[in-house]
């Protein structure tokens, strides 16, 4: 009896703890209705209190008040409520702090859970809050319609109003499921939040279970087994397991749910049948997991007696049911051009010059290395898989196989009729005075005379390597013949120029017209401004010597009546002679002396 003896003073050593823990914290023992569910238990305190007071209630011993953020946890408060027989009103963790409007367009109308985190898409408010921005706002849970209706809803008092009750949540890592008894007795369950309950469908991690056997061998001594965790498969169980108040296996199979096993000078244990192992609770059994330890390369699944190996995608299973082997996808050809087998996968490459398209980048498409700036000096085509350079027109690509474009001297295959000019990609013709540029620019025409109706006919373009004398005119004697012009080589050219009427002396002829500056206004009147200023200097040349000649006939005349008198001075032998020759003839003022 000292061996069984033993092992329950130490468990009472290592439970004392715990239960001065429980003490300190002022629990008391309260006796309250609690549900526990999941992860989180709810519990009714039957207390008149301010709203303030029950949530301080609430936060000392590990929680808060009871919010509702889905329907869910309505039903759950429901039948906390239902279990207590609690018809009135009780105190839940949403209120409006002061400062803050009521939000008649929000679902929670600007209310705020007291836990914090996020509001939810649930409301239950059996009618609208007051609209205030003053003064703080709470509210209670209470049955929606007349006693017997299932429904809860939603209610707002002022903060300091006393309501009989209130309803906290406390959150927790786990739960146990209710201490197993092999004999008969009663179980006690203290909670960490402080309630005590004799029923707890889950009690949460921490609770301290008290079983008060009847009879036995004990004497009526109480067994303690407390819920402990994690275990190593996960999960939370009862330290010892139990069963507690052993018995004969006669009494309620000992508490086993499959088979209770004795043997001479041992407490009655638990055995489960073929294919079953024994919970953590030392008492229920649950199927045998034959995946644990995972005997597969790749995923296991439980099957009736047995297991079955699966493999990943990629992977096809051995012949030997247990191990994986990679799949060569490149066999089905799934890629455009060239496919590359990875371990349980694959890889579609591209040639250079396209890259991967479609889905999984499966098919190639040609990149278009023109659409990157510098890839050409000049002009860039796009072909499948490449691109090629080119030269604009007047440009010729460099000699050697390189891409840049070098300039064509076009002027060496006699483009003009007469002087050629290079430019960089082109050329110009250069026309002499009176006549004008082609319009394809590699040639002259006449310019047209005033009353002279230009032909506009390309046909009747004047294609000349000289310059036609202009008939009508009489030419100007003592004017020398210009003797050549310098030319471009390779284009024919005059040696000599006829001569133009009318022009005087010392007077250089137009510079030639360049190819490619459009005829103007000034371009058709040349002619006839030519001949215009022709005609009047040839006027003033004949004024001046009539003048000259009117001057000098004047003097003459003066000198012959002088002659008859004596000469009085050395200034007699001198008259008065224009100094410069004026088209008004003899009337000109004398500037100079001339001697008789």
């Amino acid at each position: 009896m000292a061996v069984v003896r033993l092992p329950l003073l130490l468990q009472l050593l290592l439970l004392l703890p715990l239960l001065l823990l429980l003490l300190l914290r002022g629990s008391g023992g309260e006796d309250a209705e609690v549900v526990c569910a999941g992860t989180a238990c709810y519990t009714l305190h039957r207390a008149e209190l301010g709203w303030n007071k029950a949530q301080e209630r609430c936060r000392h011993d590990g929680g808060n008040l009871a919010p509702v953020r889905s329907p869910g946890e309505a039903e759950q408060l429901r039948g906390l409520l239902a279990a207590a027989g609690w018809p009135g009103p009780a105190w839940i963790g949403l209120w409006l702090s002061r400062g803050r409007c009521v939000q008649p367009q929000e679902l929670l109308r600007g209310f705020a859970w007291v836990a914090g985190r996020e509001s939810g898409n649930y409301s239950a408010w059996l009618s609208e809050p007051a609209i205030t921005c003053l003064s703080s706002r709470c509210v209670s849970l209470r049955p929606a319609g007349p006693p017997g209706t299932t429904a809860v809803g939603w209610a707002d008092h002022s903060c300091r109003a006393l309501l009989p009750a209130f309803l906290c949540k406390f959150s927790f890592r786990g739960m146990c499921g209710p201490l197993p008894l092999a004999g008969p007795g009663r179980v006690l369950y203290t909670t960490p939040f402080g309630v005590r309950s004799p029923q707890l469908a889950a009690a949460p991690f921490g609770t301290l279970a008290e079983a008060d056997c009847e009879g036995g061998e004990d004497g009526g001594t109480p067994a303690f087994a407390l819920c402990k965790g994690p275990l190593e498969g996960g999960g939370f169980a009862w330290h010892p397991p139990g069963p507690l108040c052993p018995a004969a296996c006669a009494h309620r199979n000992g508490g086993c749910q499959h088979r209770c096993l004795e043997a001479p000078g041992e407490p009655p244990r638990c055995a489960c049948h073929p294919g079953y192992v024994l919970a953590p609770d030392m008492a229920s059994c649950l199927p045998e997991d034959a995946c644990h330890p995972n005997p597969c390369q790749g995923t296991c699944r439980t099957r009736p007696g047995g297991f079955e190996c699966g493999c990943e995608d990629g992977y096809a299973l051995a012949p030997d049911g247990h191990r994986c082997l990679d799949v060569d996808e490149c066999l089905a050809g799934p890629c455009q051009h060239e496919c590359r087998n990875t371990a349980g996968s694959f890889v579609c490459l591209c040639p250079p010059g396209y890259r991967p398209a479609g889905p999984g980048g499966r098919h190639c498409r040609d990149e278009d290395e023109c659409a990157q700036p510098g890839v050409c000096p000049q002009l860039c085509l796009n072909v499948p898989g490449s691109f090629h350079c080119a030269c604009r027109p007047g440009y010729q690509r460099q000699p050697g196989g390189g891409d840049a474009c070098l300039d064509v001297d076009e002027c060496l295959r006699d483009p003009c009729p007469g002087p050629c000019r290079n430019l960089p990609g082109g050329f110009k013709c250069l026309c002499l005075p009176g006549f004008l540029p082609e319009e394809d620019g590699h040639g002259c025409h006449a310019a047209p005379t005033a009353g002279e109706e230009p032909t506009g006919a390309p046909n009747s373009t004047l294609r000349t390597t000289g310059i036609p004398q202009t008939t009508g005119i009489p030419w100007t004697t003592g004017i020398p013949q210009t003797t050549g012009i310098p030319r471009t080589a390779g284009a024919p050219w005059t040696t000599g120029i006829p001569q133009t009427p009318g022009i005087p002396l010392g007077v250089p002829p137009p510079a030639p017209t360049a190819v490619g500056s459009a005829p103007g206004p000034e371009h058709s009147a040349d002619g006839p401004r030519l001949l215009l200023y022709y005609i009047l200097g040839s006027l003033v040349a004949i004024l001046l010597l009539l003048a000259f000649a009117l001057a000098l006939l004047a003097c003459r005349k003066r000198a012959a009546k002088r002659e008859k008198r004596p000469a009085k001075s050395a200034a007699d032998n001198y008259c008065w002679v224009p100094e410069q020759p004026e088209s008004r003839g003899a009337g000109g003022e004398r500037s100079g002396w001339e001697k008789r």
